[in-house]
């Protein structure tokens, strides 16, 4: 029992990267709007006592993330305060509970596992989720496609699956970094191909990005000729990424794209609207997109079908949770950044890249899908809990600089020993 907390981190992993979609599709089927059943409920309430079970594991340790974990809990607050002005009170209610455990779980992972652990525990789960929805697809090709055709192979849907490979990929080369480089290797070829296959786009970028931006970074620090390498990719770089800042429907088009991102653009134009109808604090978290809002219903009647999210992580934040909730998460995201940064500087360097990746794949993935908002996305608990080793890693350095003195109680002054 003495590594129980191990598979519990992992369960709370699986379920966060939604890797059960398969089994509750095989029992109970699936159909637009489908509310929850007996087996979501089950993985629901045992995601929520394995959260606090982890948590209290880990408490004694709070103290070393408790600028963290007061920002994201703080966050999970707001998001059930919203309850008060949303359009749909009790959705709003529920999804901001199942939010708090989930950070709650995500504190318990920082405060328990070693960075290396998490990556390596992510790594595997997402290339097992991989070689599963492989096997799927020879085995039963009918359930390892969707509706439109697309691979999905045990998630819900080919973007649940591409981002879930994304974050695979991430743990890939945090491992590769770590020295595991044959097992890095394997994981990251894997979880590239299973991406590729689901046509994902914005995952299939966001893992070249990782890939990319590793190793430069890499290249920086070993200095000498290598940095100089380094500043020079990035110059090459610089024009295209201001080229597809500017005109991302040019280049959407030179690569055989549909340049609304498959009519995701024609969504903004219809949300925006609704957004400057309640700007500062939003429809209320989760409550958009629902049956009761009448905005939403004439938004499906405009568009000739039901769409459940804005596609574009940013408008999706200032819909739900306005200004006010953006701001919130904007700083979280910006301090992460700066956490990561630091972090690169002490022994922890390692993780501070894989935090900093992370913080990258939210703006990338940010793009066209929902990012930070859901807890059950597989970015999201990445994003928390590398932000909270972070911060675990830098108060950790910071101790030997105190602990190297010790008191001379006679005289009541610290000497050096």
């Amino acid at each position: 029992m003495g590594r129980w907390h191990y598979l519990a981190s992992a369960f709370f992993v699986l379920q966060g990267v939604q890797a059960f979609s398969i089994v509750d599709r095989l029992l109970y089927g699936e159909w637009q709007g489908k509310p929850g059943d007996k087996f979501t409920q089950a993985v629901a309430v045992l995601m929520m006592v394995t959260s606090l079970a982890l948590f209290g594991r880990g408490f004694r340790r709070i103290k070393s993330v408790r600028t963290g974990v007061f920002l994201a809990i703080g966050l999970a607050g707001f998001l059930l305060c919203s309850a008060v002005w949303s359009i749909d009170p009790q959705t709003t209610a529920r999804g901001a509970m199942l939010y708090f455990f989930s950070v709650v779980g995500m504190i318990g992972i920082a405060t328990n596992l070693k960075s290396d652990e998490y990556m390596d525990l992510l790594a595997l789960i997402c290339f097992l989720a991989g070689v599963s929805s492989l096997v799927l697809y020879a085995v039963s090709p009918a359930n390892a496609f969707g509706e439109s055709g697309d691979f999905r192979g045990i998630f819900s849907q080919k973007n649940v699956l591409g981002e879930a490979m994304a974050m695979g990929a991430l743990a890939s080369l945090h491992g590769i970094r770590t020295g595991k480089r044959l097992r890095g290797a394997i994981f990251l070829g894997l979880n590239t191909i299973v991406a590729l296959r689901s046509e994902s786009a914005t995952s299939c970028m966001t893992i070249f990005v990782f890939y990319g931006t590793d190793r430069i970074i890499a290249l920086i620090q070993k200095g000498g000729a290598a940095r100089i390498i380094a500043v020079g990719m990035i110059i090459l770089t610089l024009p295209f990424l201001i080229f597809v800042a500017i005109s991302p429907e040019s280049m959407l088009e030179m690569l055989g794209k549909d340049p609304t991102l498959t009519g995701r653009t024609d969504i903004w134009g219809y949300v925006i609207p609704y957004f400057y109808q309640s700007p500062w604090l939003g429809w209320g978290y989760v409550a958009f997109w629902t049956q009761n809002n009448p905005a939403a219903v004439e938004i499906a009647d405009s568009l000739h079908w039901f769409t459940p999210q804005a596609h574009n992580g940013l408008l999706e934040m200032l819909l739900h949770v306005g200004i006010a909730g953006t701001a919130f998460f904007i700083l979280l995201w910006v301090r992460t950044v700066w956490l990561s940064l630091r972090c690169m500087r002490t022994s922890e360097r390692t993780l501070g890249i894989s935090s900093l990746l992370s913080c990258v794949g939210i703006l990338l993935v940010g793009v066209s899908e929902t990012v930070l908002l859901v807890p059950s996305e597989a970015s999201t608990g990445v994003f928390f809990i590398t932000g909270l080793m972070c911060e675990r890693a830098l108060r950790s350095a910071q101790r030997p600089r105190y602990s190297a003195m010790r008191w001379d109680v006679s005289h009541g002054i610290p000497v050096r020993p």
